[in-house]
């Protein structure tokens, strides 16, 4: 699946939470839709979002969801990969609540785990 399938938002972090901003550069992370919901519900109806935040872009250390961060790479969602930060961790995502999913985005594709 694309991740421009899934809603996709870049965001900063502002005081109370956070903003949708208009480019990759000034993002300081990603919001998408689940796709493991997506699927399930057959499109955006009752689906949850998914947030994830990138170090390397300044997102607050205190910022939640915690503790998951992501090296953000790419110049748009068609090509976005969310790699490890710091890269000993794993760069998949592991949602620990809800409906688990657990999966990759590379090159702007969405995989499950």
């Amino acid at each position: 699946m694309k991740l421009t399938d899934l809603d996709p938002e870049f965001v900063r972090a502002t005081k109370n939470g956070f903003q949708e901003v208009d480019s990759i550069d000034d993002a300081q992370g990603i919001r998408f839709l689940c796709p493991a919901c997506f699927v399930s519900n057959n499109g955006p109806i009752g689906t949850h979002l998914i947030l994830c935040w990138s170090r390397s872009r300044g997102t607050p250390e205190d910022r939640i969801p915690l503790p998951g961060r992501w090296k953000i790479e790419g110049t748009g969602f068609n090509d976005l990969t969310l790699n490890a930060d710091p890269p000993s961790r794993s760069r998949s995502v592991l949602l620990t609540s809800g409906c688990g999913w657990h999966g990759f985005i590379t090159n702007g594709e969405v995989r499950n785990a």
